[in-house]
């Protein structure tokens, strides 16, 4: 197997011990361009459900003090965070997947092919 491989999956499977960091120093360490690619990737896909998990927590607590009657605050607020969640479950399984197709994909998948 490439090593190629095995640091394109950690760039994915991070998700689950260390996102954000680990693709970030996978990123910037990385001399290859296919490593860099996927850690791109990688990073960039551990970022939004970071920010998601923040908005829902800010979005959650605003609707805890809020003192609206006609509870339409707490309707909508209930619909962005059940959107919130679902695009943090695809993205967290999107990571998961590519990490599984990194370590047991054809040779041709891992590489780009401009």
């Amino acid at each position: 197997m490439n090593n190629h491989r095995i640091v394109n999956a950690l760039s994915y499977f991070s998700i689950l011990f260390a996102p954000i960091l680990v693709p970030l120093f996978i990123w910037v360490f990385g001399e290859a361009r296919d490593v860099k690619h996927h850690s791109k990737v990688a990073l960039f896909t551990h970022i939004l459900p970071t920010i998601g998990v923040f908005l829902t927590f800010c979005i959650l607590s605003l609707v805890a003090v809020s003192t609206d009657s006609s509870h339409t605050v707490g309707f909508v607020a209930f619909g962005v965070v059940v959107t919130l969640v679902i695009l943090t479950a695809i993205l967290f399984l999107f990571n998961i997947i590519q990490g599984v197709r990194m370590l047991v994909g054809r040779e041709e998948d891992a590489f780009l092919t401009e």
